[in-house]
Parts: C-alpha cells; structure tokens; sequence
C-alpha cells in the first residue's frame, strides 16, 4: 500500500472559493480511487489537506498498486436460440461456445459468459482521475488563457502525481497544444525561492514548504495570525476585535503572513467606530484594535505576505497608512458633508430611487412602512406608537447619503447617527440602526419595541411586494433573500413573544400596493419557514406537522407555543398514554370506515361515526363510558391566547379515561345502538383531539 500525494499549483484562487474547493479535491479522489478498487479495503483510508492562495494539495493513505483481477458475467441469448445468435455472442465475448455457462433466471434459461477481467494498474488508472479532476472542477467561475481548452479558476502552472515516494509519469492535454507535464517539484514563496524540491510525501511537503516561507496548511496560518494579532494588541495594551469571517479571508490572501502594526491619524478619531472599522475591513482587510471599554484605538492590523524584515516592514507600513488616509479622507468629507442636511430633506430624494421594477420607489415603501407600524405597534407591548412612526418615516433616508453610497453596509448605522446629530428622540434612533435586525439566523434582534415594529414593517412589506408580482424564491434561489426576511419576522414573533394577527398586517400590506390580497402562496411559505425554524430547535418534524395549519398566519405565536407544549406534553407519560390511547380508539373508527359495504348496517354505522359525534348518554353502561364522555366534554375547542401550556396539558389528563374505557368497556357490544354510541363517543374523543393536534401525524 502507498501514499499518493496530488498538488495543483496555480496563480492566486480567490479566498471565498478554497475550503470548497479543497473539500471538493479531497472528496473526489478518495471516491473516485474507491469506486476503481484501488484503496485497501482492510484499514480506513487517511485523507490529508492542504490549501493556499497558489496550492491545492491532497494525501491518501492505502492505495494499491493494482486492482483486483475479477469476472464480469455477460448475459448473451436464450437456451434455444438460433445458432447464428449463439456464435455472434461468443465472438462479441471472446470465448468459445463450450466456455458458455447455462442458468435459470426469472425469464428462463440463459447462455452466460464469465469473463476474467484483469485488475489494471494504479499508474495507468491515476493519471486518468487528475485529468477528470481538473476537468470536472465546479469552480463558480473559471477561465481558459493562452490556446487552451481546458478551463481552469486561475491559470495552471505544475501539476505534482507522487505515489509511493516517486513521481508518477504522466501529462494534462489542456488542449490547443498546451501540455502540463506531472512533476515532483515543490516550490516555495515565489518571492524569496525559485529552486524546486523533490516531494516525497505530504509530511515531508509541509516541512518542507514551511523552511520555503509557505504555510501552506490553512489552520496553521490561521492560528499564526490570530496569535501574532493577539500578541501585538496586548503588547498595546489593547484588545483584537474579533473577526472571523475576515481572518478566514485573510488566510486565502497570503502564504508567509506576516502581522505588523499601522497607526491611524488621531484626525479620523471622531469618526463613528463603524466607519472606522469598515472602511478598514472591506477595502483594505485590516484588522481593528479596540481599549477595554470597546472604543476603537488609533491603530490597525495588517497581514502582509512577506517575511519579517524590518526595512520592508515600515515601506510596507507606511504605504498602508497612506492608503488608508486616503480612505478615511473621503470617509471624513462624507461624514461632515452627510451631517450638513437633516434625514427629512434625505428622505424626498428617495423618490429617486427604485425599490424594484413594478413595486415602485423606496419613497413609497417608507411610506407604507408608516402605515404598516401604525397598526404593528398596537400589538407589540410597551412599543411607543409614535416613536415608531417617526423611525420608520426616517430608516430608508441614509440610502441617499455620500457614506451609505460609498460603504452600503453602514445603511441603518449611519441613519442612526445622523438622526442622533439632530437630536432625534432616542428610541427613534435606536430603531433607526435595528430595523434591518435580524439579518440571518444568528443576526441580533432589534433592541427596542419600536425596533421591532419597524423591523416587521419592512419585511412584510418586502414579502408582500415581491409574492405580488410572483417574484418568488425557487428551490435553492432566492436572490432578494425573501426567505431570510420570513425567518427574520419568525424570530421576532417567537422570541419576543408577540401575539400579530399577521393575516390583517399583510393584508393591509397588500391593500397598500393596491393588490386586492397578498398572495395564498406568501402564507403557506411563511408557515413552512416555521415548521423549518421549530425542526432546527431540536423538536421532530412529525409533532410539528402534527400541531402547524398550513397557511394559518393569524396567530403565529399560540402556533409556536403550541408545537412547544404539545412535544414538552409527548414527552411525558402521560402524553405517551394519550397517544395510545388515541391511537386505537382511530384504528376502531378507521375499521369501521372501512367495513365490508355489502353490510348495510354497519355501513350505516360507519356513516354516522364520521359524520356526527352525537352520543346518548342514557346509553352508557359502565362509569369508564360517563368518565370518558365527561373527559370529552371538558376539552377546549381549540387554544386560547392564554394559558397555552395549560390548555394542552388538560389533553394529556385524558389519559387515564381513555385507558380505562379500554381496560373495561368492549366497544363491539352485541346490542346495535350500544355499540354504535360507544363508536360516537370515541368519535367524540378523537374530533376534540384534532380540533388541537393531528396525533395521526406523530410517528414515534
């Protein structure tokens, strides 16, 4: 058995697309070498990674050196056939007639052909899997450069086949002439090494590549400069704020990094911490530093690919803080500039800009958002109406300022700041910033109840436009991320607890738009965003079938706290019992919806079981039929807004009823009407039952 260690070096792959594609690299060979027979079948394959911005390389422990001889059966004509039919077979197989072999099948005797096929070689077999592996790369995008065919995300340079400590020879045809032939050199940092190594294995690779300045192991580049980052912020006394998304890219952007410390012009220092920040982090992917109490200091991390030299480290130094002077420059005029005119004056030059083609312009949507959190706010406790009308009035007006056109991931942040410069009221301010909240799954809610109401403004609004002209998202699509806004009023109902009749608030959405009603499809995709939302808290997807109504967005919250007592109520013996219970008495119904219709009588009987829920009292003949029946009666029709829990936890209290009726009642009782009002009964039971939760759903 050996190892077989595969590299593709190439010029820069964009940091967004290496985890997948290494992912992608690891995965397709180790399946690809699996289906070919050529891992050892006897120990667990060993698969190791390695990713950066120029190398791709990927190790796979047990592979043999040939594949296994085997014999492939080939079905030729039937017992009986003509004789030319018979030779043509034999040709076609290779084999001689007295070579074939008779067997029954379910179709009758056939002639068979067992072929012993010969194992091919792991060195003719591999090159044939990297040529399927550069070819069939899903790249989200890639490009072809000088007469080649074969696309690639960046152009190739090498590509390096070692098995078992040796090259293997072959070639990649890229088409048009070019050839890449595989090698066994490794190279390291293109700016200090040219001279190549011979690899031999991919231990020795990383070693190796690391005394070349590469670190080409992402992890390990990721801890060097989370560490070297932390080191430099307490050697300033101060803290690193946290980034990962931004660390993650930086490691896709170089290969020897290197962490120096740039200072910030004490000029800029009056800037909005977000500013700062961001005009740092998207253009120029430094880091921030902030003190104890989370206030963004005077300086900047940045991660430069080269190795520590302390004449280049302050050119480099000193050519980054010229370019973020410069950055902060406009970002200053814009601030100023910004603050000169107030959000209102803003708020008229939305006019001039299309919230999206047939939904007219942001201008209108600010204005419904107004009509929408007059009525939102009503039902949101401790929500100032008022306040709330006021910051919905003002959320979209920074959409027109100079810093959201220059950095348009500050809209909300810097409404908020410029309506605070006008002493705007504070809670208006707050909700200012919030109401693009919650943005994803793990985004922060709104803060405040006025946050909230114009949060929910602006996402009904959104889904209620887009369902309207039948932009809709289509399996894995969605670019106006309607999905993402649907989860986000989810969040916003579930865990601030707010009981909105969500019909009426689209509902006068809709009216708004000036559509006769918001689309069907719109409440059936909210409430299937709520069955998803409740299986990612951990609760199974049959108790939430069983308790959610399709398309039923009246009230949402008792929904939510429905599903949630009815799993905590399943949970207990006593549901477990209930769910018996209820079980056999809708097998009994079922059966005699069932009946053999040639029965009059007891298809008559059946009719009226499903039909009516009628029962005779005077009928009963055992206490476990009145306590049963008196059980029934006490059910609710349905939950209320109050005492939720409660109400189904007076469902589980059936139990012992209905297991009595069970232990001491026979429901097929020889007397007709007996029989037939204790079938009402259960019917009874089972209607009241489903008048809460469909249990036939449950499939533990």
């Amino acid at each position: 058995m050996s190892e077989l260690f595969i590299e593709v070096i190439c010029e820069e792959i964009p940091a967004r697309m290496q985890q997948n594609a290494i992912r992608h690299m690891a995965e397709f060979l180790s399946s690809r070498l699996s289906e070919h027979g050529l891992l050892d079948r006897g120990s667990a394959t060993e698969i190791k990674s390695a990713i950066g911005p120029k190398h791709m390389a990927v190790s796979l422990s047990g592979v043999i050196k040939q594949q296994d001889d085997r014999v492939v059966e080939k079905r030729g004509p039937k017992v009986g056939s003509p004789q030319q039919a018979i030779d043509g077979f034999c040709k076609s197989a290779g084999i001689l007639e007295s070579q074939l072999v008779t067997r029954q099948t379910d179709k009758g005797a056939f002639y068979f052909a067992e072929i012993l096929e010969k194992g091919r070689h792991s060195e003719t077999l591999i090159p044939e899997l990297v040529y399927n592996l550069i070819a069939e790369f899903p790249w989200p995008k890639s490009q072809r450069w000088g007469t080649s065919r074969l696309s690639w995300v960046r152009p190739l340079h090498y590509i390096n086949v070692v098995l078992d400590g040796a090259l293997l020879p072959g070639s990649l045809d890229l088409g048009g002439g070019m050839t890449i032939e595989f090698t066994n050199s490794g190279y390291g940092h293109s700016a200090y090494h040219n001279t190549p190594f011979q690899i031999t294995g991919f231990e020795h690779y990383l070693n190796k590549m690391r005394e070349l300045n590469v670190l080409v192991d992402l992890q390990e580049r990721q801890n060097f400069i989370l560490k070297n980052a932390l080191k430099i912020a307490e050697q300033k006394g101060l803290q690193l704020r946290r980034d990962d998304t931004l660390l993650e890219e930086v490691c896709g952007l170089v290969e020897s990094p290197n962490v120096l410390c740039g200072r910030i012009d004490d000029t800029f220092m009056i800037l909005p911490d977000e500013v700062l920040v961001t005009s740092m982090r998207v253009h120029q992917k430094y880091f921030a530093l902030e003190d104890e109490n989370g206030k963004i200091a005077p300086y900047f991390l940045l991660v430069a690919d080269r190795k520590p030299d302390t004449q280049n480290d302050a050119l480099i130094l000193k050519g980054n803080e010229r370019v973020l002077r410069a950055r902060l420059s406009d970002a200053l005029f814009f601030w100023n500039a910004d603050k000169a005119t107030h959000l209102r004056e803003y708020r008229k030059k939305l006019g001039d800009i299309t919230f999206y083609k047939g939904l007219g312009q942001v201008r209108q949507k600010v204005d419904r958002m107004e009509a929408l959190v007059a009525l939102i706010a009503s039902y949101i406790p401790e929500c100032n109406k008022a306040d709330a009308f006021q910051a919905a009035g003002l959320s979209k007006s920074d959409l027109v300022t100079g810093m959201v056109v220059e950095f348009p991931e500050l809209q909300g942040v810097m409404g908020s700041y410029y309506a605070s410069a006008y002493d705007v009221a504070t809670p208006q301010v707050v909700a200012i910033r919030d109401h693009y909240c919650p943005q994803g799954a793990d985004d922060k809610l709104p803060e405040t109840a006025e946050g909230i109401a114009v949060s929910m403004a602006d996402k009904i609004d959104t889904l209620v436009g887009f369902f309207g002209i039948n932009v809709k998202p289509t399996g894995s699509k969605d670019p106006f991320a309607l999905r993402r806004a649907a989860l986000g009023i989810l969040r916003m109902i579930d865990e601030r607890s707010i009981s909105l009749p969500l019909d009426e608030v689209l509902s006068k959405a809709a009216h708004l738009y000036g559509f006769d009603s918001f689309e069907d499809d719109l409440a059936l995709f909210i409430t299937e965003r709520l069955k998803v939302r409740l299986r990612d808290q951990g609760i199974s997807h049959d108790v939430v079938s069983a308790a959610i109504i399709d398309a039923d967005i009246h009230n949402l919250q008792i929904q939510i706290e429905k599903v949630k007592s009815i799993d905590k109520m399943l949970d207990a013996p006593a549901g477990k019992e209930l769910l018996e219970g209820w079980r056999r008495a809708s097998n009994i119904l079922a059966a005699e919806a069932k009946k053999d219709n040639n029965n009059s009588n007891l298809t008559q009987t059946s009719i009226e079981v499903i039909d009516t829920a009628s029962v005779d009292v005077s009928l009963f003949q055992l206490p476990a039929e009145t306590q049963l029946y008196e059980a029934a009666l006490s059910l609710p029709d349905d939950v209320g807004e109050n005492e939720i829990y409660g109400t189904i936890q007076s469902f589980s209290a059936i139990y012992e009823p209905i297991t009595k009726f069970f232990e001491t009642v026979i429901v097929n009782d020889d007397d007709p009407e007996i029989r037939k009002n204790r079938l009402n009964l259960l019917s009874l039971v089972c209607t009241k039952i489903h008048n809460i939760a469909d249990l036939g759903k449950i499939e533990k």
